[in-house]
């Protein structure tokens, strides 16, 4: 399974390829561990489907200011969005409206 990181204290690689682990439950375990609610909480992104995806993100936040960083090579563009969350809970919602869609990956 791909390292992925929510930040630089949360960490994907506990979970075996194939494991039936809700990787969100797994998720809200960490962010609660880690994360002070409510609070600030930064959220990033990487676009690899082509600008038109930065749009449908903007529609899962849609008031809040996206951080752009388009990559050397301009295949991709990084995204981060700094909101203020109430709970792990609120957290996963974005981020599981965020993963279905397609070109967007979730760090």
């Amino acid at each position: 399974m791909e390292d992925k990181k929510i930040n630089k204290n949360i960490e994907f690689t506990d979970i075996p390829e194939g494991a039936t682990t809700d990787i969100y439950a797994n998720l809200k375990e960490k962010l609660e561990s880690v994360e002070r609610f409510p609070g600030i909480y930064n959220f990033k992104f990487i676009i690899t489907g082509g600008l038109d995806k930065i749009q449908e993100l903007r529609a899962v936040l849609p008031d809040d200011e996206f951080i752009e960083q388009p990559s050397k090579t301009g295949k991709y563009v990084s995204i981060t969005v700094k909101k203020e969350m109430q709970n792990a809970d609120d957290v996963i919602a974005i981020y599981k409206q965020a993963g279905a869609i397609k070109g967007i990956m979730t760090l």
